[in-house]
């Protein structure tokens, strides 16, 4: 695989699609590093302690009713477990890191003749952590039930392991109901539900209950089983520990 351009870069937070006013995104996870080194080992020791995850987010302030900086990111500082998918592409498909996060700081404005930037420090805040999977429903409208967006083949849940998936809603209409399923192969021919977002009713995130494995099925999909007017909205599946 070659190198990356990061152009099309994809960032759900919640309800707000931080897309298209962002020109920043980075994301880390790091293990505190603990030193147990005794006497007679001649060498250093040492041990993975917690887990952290952190994202910083910058781009380009403006001001609306909602679907801007101004007012999804900073009336929510000190809000925790926001739904937040991250992608460096927006194709279905494509691979998708997700958490929870908590807004802790904020910062806007700056020179005289430049554009006016905004920046947002978010950390996790959930013990279920930074989860890698893929995404299934690329930002799009939905008003009928059925299949949405794309299959993708994630893998068995082994013994141990987690089924975690996010669900995003950037316009509401009156109510929708999405379950995630899985089938051993691409036709869905026997599919089990293994999540169920809703009945949902207005803008947000939502992070399912995690499934413990073991799972042997190999694909999964998101389906839409109830739904009364039209809704915008976008999701990811992956497996963790």
């Amino acid at each position: 695989m070659g190198t990356l351009v990061l152009d099309d870069a994809t960032i759900w937070v919640a309800g707000y699609d931080v897309t298209g006013d962002a020109n920043q995104i980075s994301l880390s996870a790091s293990v505190t590093e603990l030193d147990v080194t005794t006497f007679g080992s001649g060498f250093r020791k040492r041990i993975g302690g917690l887990r952290d995850v952190q994202a910083q987010v910058a781009g380009y302030w403006h001001s609306a009713a909602s679907g801007a900086p101004d007012p999804e990111i900073f009336p929510a500082l000190g809000t925790a477990d926001q739904v937040m998918t991250v992608a460096p592409s927006s194709t279905e498909g494509s691979v998708a890191y997700m958490c929870q996060v908590g807004k802790f700081s904020g910062q806007m404005f700056g020179q005289v003749g430049e554009a006016v930037p905004f920046s947002l420090d978010a950390m996790g805040t959930s013990r279920e952590g930074l989860v890698r999977g893929q995404v299934l429903k690329a930002k799009g409208a939905v008003s009928s039930t059925g299949a949405t967006g794309t299959a993708v083949q994630l893998g068995a849940v082994s013994s141990g392991q987690y089924l975690y998936a996010t669900l995003h809603v950037f316009s509401a209409g009156t109510t929708i109901t999405v379950v995630l399923e899985s089938d051993a192969d691409n036709t869905f021919a026997s599919a089990t539900t293994r999540a169920t977002f809703g009945p949902l009713t207005t803008t947000g995130g939502t992070w399912a209950a995690r499934v413990a494995g073991p799972v042997t099925d190999t694909w999964y999909r998101l389906r839409v089983t109830a739904v009364t007017g039209t809704f915008t909205v976008a999701g990811a599946a992956g497996i963790g520990s």
